[in-house]
């Protein structure tokens, strides 16, 4: 797959678009997050969350000022209260639980935008670098070995035609603290062994499962491919279709992802169970353009960028609010 470095010169004008209401975000200090601007726990009866809390991301429309602020909450019988973790503002955060993250976040000004690494209790940056683009996913691997981003080049979503946007998708070695490679150097084959050359394809969304796998989707030709690949190797092959963002069960047996709906900008939750390919639609029927994470074996949950909500793995049940004014949440296993 070659790089699409052309598509580099279009960050500027979409930076430049977005740029006035990031710099506020840079620009908010420890002091200044208060308990007002905490993401609202609004936990539902009979939630089953395994014992696992949520990290999330503020989000206020009405006050911007306080995006990108970190907040752990528990979710047991008796939840813990909505508390800031950490000084760190990110765009998207991921982590492992046990003290190995990646924030994507804005740099002072506004502008542009950095990966920062970084550990233990307290969320303390350890490595920054530099990314391309507008940031738009983060994963970590189980181990804190790796770390994956997806940031938009060009477009601002992912469209029914995939050559209407870019990404750039690297994975990252957390311990280095910099980008291993971009998922634009795989060498890529279809379920029959043949390689797919396509210089318009773009990679988007790493799922990392033990070792040095993962998954990630395949934008190519029009369709939409679940890939699965080796680090090592700088390999991958299609695995299934029609599925985006894809996101590995605690278990390793099921992928939560989001499907589209035909041609169209909308999309489906879903669960594939790996070993039958087994498509389980969830009970969420709003169109939800998020990476969805597994909050324990039974419950996805996901954001709408306004709130962060859980609906059961199985298809049953309903959707159920867990949090208003967050996104980009983070199933923290038990014991962190």
């Amino acid at each position: 797959m070659s790089a699409r470095a052309i598509a580099l010169a279009a960050i500027v004008a979409a930076c430049a678009v977005v740029g006035a209401g990031y710099a506020v975000v840079a620009a908010l200090t420890a002091e200044q997050t208060t308990a007002a601007a905490a993401p609202r726990l609004s936990l539902p009866p009979g939630l089953d969350a395994g014992g696992r809390a949520l990290l999330v991301r503020a989000v206020d429309y009405d006050r911007p000022r306080v995006d990108g602020r970190l907040f752990e909450t528990g979710l047991g019988h008796d939840p813990d209260p909505v508390t800031p973790a950490g000084d760190l503002a990110c765009e998207r955060v991921h982590e492992n639980g046990r003290g190995d993250g990646l924030c994507l976040a804005a740099k002072r000004g506004g502008f542009d935008f950095e990966a920062v690494v970084y550990g233990g209790s307290a969320r303390t940056p350890r490595a920054r670098f530099a990314i391309p683009g507008i940031p738009d996913r983060a994963r970590v691997s189980p181990d804190g070995r790796y770390g994956a981003f997806t940031s938009f080049l060009s477009g601002h979503t992912y469209t029914a035609g995939v050559r209407t946007f870019s990404v750039h998708t690297a994975i990252v070695d957390l311990r280095a603290g910099r980008e291993l490679f971009s998922l634009d150097e795989l060498e890529v084959v279809d379920r029959a062994g043949r390689p797919i050359r396509d210089s318009a394809a773009n990679l988007w969304g790493v799922a990392f499962a033990g070792g040095d796998r993962f998954y990630a989707t395949l934008g190519s030709g029009g369709r939409h491919h679940l890939i699965a690949g080796s680090i090592a190797g700088r390999r991958a092959r299609v695995v299934a279709s029609g599925i985006e963002c894809p996101s590995l069960s605690p278990e390793g047996d099921r992928i939560a992802y989001k499907r589209r709906l035909g041609k169209s900008d909308r999309w489906r939750l879903a669960v594939m169970d790996l070993a039958t390919g087994r498509r389980t639609d969830l009970a969420e029927r709003r169109s939800i353009d998020d990476q969805p994470e597994w909050l324990g074996d039974a419950t996805v949950v996901y954001s709408d960028d306004r709130s962060v909500w859980a609906v059961p793995a199985d298809g049953g049940g309903r959707p159920r609010r867990l949090l208003r004014g967050a996104s980009s949440p983070v199933s923290i296993p038990p014991g962190r």
